[in-house]
């Protein structure tokens, strides 16, 4: 029984991980079903020990949160009363928003990514822009987001061109169910084709005004400085 539970889950362990796109995803994934077998084992062997192992690892997830990306990026962040006004402000400018929230490990694992790429593709007609719909529920409700535990539209990208919505990855189905999607670098500069959009952008754009241009500020004002 015990192989059986262990063979189980590790094939669980990589139908998880063909979705990974970092080495921490895989990592991470092999130490949570780790997890997952030992309480099992322990609940086995003894209930008491199974109900200490199981308590100290909700501890552990509860006091020890991994660590929010902190790199440089490009990227605006919006609250739910900026989004609407930045996205209607100018029409001309081209936005890929990403739909994000902090308890997430796949937006934790996608951060880098899309910092990455605002870094790459950012110019004056083609902007990056993220908002925590863990915080402000109301704009996730706004834009059909959804923030279940259990969902699997967490992170959204969506490009907005000329202020309204064009195309969104994860893609909805009729049933309302979000189609599985990699986040990966080369998934999103292919499916959004950001080679075309950045090129576009950079002939239809204003000129920019001579000067350094100030790095976007987040919802409280704050200014973020590239590191």
């Amino acid at each position: 029984r015990e192989v059986e539970i262990l063979m189980f889950l590790s094939a669980i362990v990589m139908m998880k991980n063909r979705r990974s796109i970092t080495v921490e995803q895989h990592i991470g994934n092999i130490f949570m079903f780790s997890k997952v077998a030992n309480a099992i084992l322990f609940f086995r062997l003894d209930i008491r020990m199974g109900l200490l192992y199981l308590t100290l690892c909700i501890v552990f997830l509860m006091t020890c949160k991994p660590p929010l990306y902190m790199g440089p990026e490009y990227i605006k962040y919006f609250s739910d009363k900026t989004i609407d006004e930045e996205l209607e402000r100018d029409k001309r400018v081209t936005w890929i928003v990403e739909f994000f929230a902090n308890w997430s490990s796949e937006c934790q694992s996608f951060a880098p990514i899309f910092a990455d790429l605002s870094l790459k593709y950012n110019c004056s007609g083609l902007h990056f822009g993220k908002v925590d719909v863990g915080r402000y529920t109301d704009v996730s409700t706004r834009y059909k987001v959804s923030t279940s535990p259990l969902t699997k539209q967490l992170p959204t990208l969506i490009l907005f061109q000329g202020g309204t919505e064009t195309m969104r990855r994860p893609q909805i189905d009729k049933k309302g169910r979000a189609v599985s999607w990699t986040f990966s670098e080369e998934n999103v500069i292919r499916e959004f084709n950001l080679n075309e959009l950045y090129q576009r952008a950079k002939k239809q754009a204003k000129p920019r005004e001579e000067g350094p241009e100030e790095p976007p500020a987040h919802p409280d004002g704050e200014l973020k400085k590239e590191k």
